[in-house]
């Protein structure tokens, strides 16, 4: 298609050029001709002028004529400019002293003696002394391109202002090409449609301001054929290229049947692949481009398949690890609570044995706590998940217990909780869990330095809305912002022995109980972890 419509506009194009410039030439050679024709005839109007003149001014009769009382001679002069146009085959012809007034008038014999200076005075102005003008006569005005002569006789200026007729007739007379005629169009008058150049002409009639205007013999072309010609050949380039399109598109069809059918089957094939579906079969004895897809797409499947083995092995691993380290992680932290009480003891049977029954009772509740959740910690994960029951916990309760299992010569835990605290829907054991795992990374954070942890909390909302909100805050050492992003991925640690699995067990379960955290941390300035739960 592109190489065709290059051609088919480079051969209009190439047309186009030759018409006009075919058209240019005729056209210059049209209006060289006319102007030559219009020269030619004011130059033979104005010997013809001079020779009258020179007849005037040697002829007696005309000095007498213009004498003021030779009544005779008068007459004759009154007739001769008709006379004259006889003999000469002039068309106008008319002769005026110096103050204008018409002495003898070949074309309308009344006009003697009418003053009429505007004539003479615009054909001097005009080029060559020359205009087309309209005079009239006593019929109807008549059009002719005159010319102006003077000549004096006794020391008294006249005029002779002469030529002959260009009616609508002489104007067509000037076009010497068959295809080219000439029109005259005058002052502002629309110019025919089809006009493709002009002659400039000076013009003067009648009007009372006696100036030139402007007049134009318009060269008329019939333009027709050559508009036809140029719709032809975008007509039949139209059609040629339409025909290549339909030819194109057929081939296209044609092809494209021999080669999607195939492909269409490599699609269905390929759209049945998964990870739990890689036995489809590629195999071909093709030997095409088709052919070298389809074995390409085999080994695919089978590196696909290979991986997949692969991939489920890795799992399988990386799902025993992380359970492995998680099951040590939510031990350590149950532990941590009896180890501490343990010490306490062993402090007070070292230092003050008379009063370790008393210590004994009043830390028991600590231990019988520990050991319910790590009994019930175990119940969990012989299920493979921990309890996410939705009954009703005493947050308060919580953060009090295990606000009280934390023994940290350098850390002071102090608990803000109002006793019109809501319950929070969250098993206690989960609910534990998750305060734990906050206080313990709270006291880590510490690194060892006199700090002070606040466990804080509140009811927001009102009516189904009503949650209930605690915080974490320590003074310790705070968090980076890249430390910040990962600290609730997994295995995520900043601490030698951690695990990096508090966080991320905090999110899941809160997650998981339809509850929300965030962390406001800077570094050295501490961090707030900020926790929501529905409220029971």
């Amino acid at each position: 298609m592109v190489p065709l419509l290059v051609f088919g506009y480079g051969v209009r194009r190439e047309m186009t050029s030759r018409l006009d410039a075919d058209a240019a030439q005729r056209v210059a050679k049209a209006r060289g001709a006319v102007s030559a024709q219009i020269s030619q005839a004011l130059a033979a109007d104005r010997t013809l002028l001079r020779s009258l003149a020179a007849d005037l001014a040697a002829d007696n009769r005309f000095r007498f004529a213009t004498a003021d009382d030779n009544s005779t001679e008068r007459r004759w002069l009154i007739d001769w400019a008709a006379n004259a146009m006889r003999l000469s085959g002039l068309a106008v012809l008319q002769l005026q002293d110096s103050t204008g007034r018409i002495l003898s008038s070949g074309q309308f014999r009344n006009d003697f003696d009418r003053l009429d200076p505007g004539l003479p005075a615009a054909l001097g102005a005009a080029p060559d002394r020359s205009a087309l003008v309209s005079v009239r006569t006593a019929d109807a005005p008549v059009r002719a391109l005159v010319s102006l002569d003077s000549f004096s006789v006794g020391g008294r200026p006249f005029t002779l202002v002469g030529g002959h007729a260009l009616d609508s007739a002489g104007v067509a007379a000037l076009s010497r090409d068959g295809e080219i005629g000439v029109v005259l169009v005058i002052g502002d008058s629309t110019p025919p449609a089809d006009t493709v150049g002009s002659v400039p002409l000076p013009y003067f009639d009648d009007r009372p301001d006696n100036a030139l205007r402007a007049a134009h013999l318009m060269l008329v072309r019939d333009l027709a054929p050559e508009r036809a010609l140029r719709r032809s050949v975008n007509r039949w380039l139209l059609v040629t290229l339409g025909g290549t399109l339909a030819a194109a598109i057929l081939v296209g069809i044609l092809l494209a049947g021999r080669v999607s059918k195939p492909i269409a089957d490599l699609a269905e094939k390929t759209s049945t692949l998964d990870l739990d579906r890689l036995d489809q079969d590629f195999s071909t004895d093709r030997t095409d481009e088709i052919g070298a897809l389809s074995r390409l797409l085999g080994a695919m499947a089978h590196r696909l398949r290979t991986g997949a083995a692969r991939l489920r092995d890795a799992e399988r691993a990386a799902a025993t690890g992380e359970l492995a380290r998680q099951i040590n992680h939510d031990i350590k932290n149950g532990l941590a609570p009896i180890r501490n009480v343990l010490r306490h003891l062993t402090q007070v049977a070292e230092q003050a044995p008379d009063t370790l029954a008393s210590v004994y009772l009043e830390r028991r509740p600590t231990l019988d706590s520990s050991v319910e959740y790590l009994d019930e910690l175990a119940r969990n994960y012989a299920r493979l998940t921990p309890s996410l029951g939705r009954a009703n916990s005493d947050a308060g309760a919580v953060l009090h217990e295990v606000a009280r299992g934390v023994h940290a010569a350098e850390a002071r835990v102090d608990v803000r909780v109002p006793e019109s605290l809501p319950p929070v829907k969250a098993d206690a054991v989960v609910l534990r869990r998750i305060i734990e795992n906050l206080v313990s990374n709270a006291v880590d954070a510490l690194d060892g330095k006199p700090g002070t942890v606040t466990l804080a909390g509140q009811c927001v909302g009102e009516g189904l809305e009503r949650r209930v909100r605690f915080t974490v805050t320590d003074t310790g050492r705070g968090m980076t912002r890249p430390q910040l992003d990962r600290a609730f991925d997994d295995f995520y640690t900043t601490k030698p022995s951690g695990t990096g699995l508090g966080l991320s067990v905090v999110r899941r379960l809160l997650t998981d109980l339809g509850g929300s955290i965030r962390v406001e941390t800077a570094p050295g300035e501490g961090s707030t972890f900020t926790v929501e739960l529905p409220a029971g």
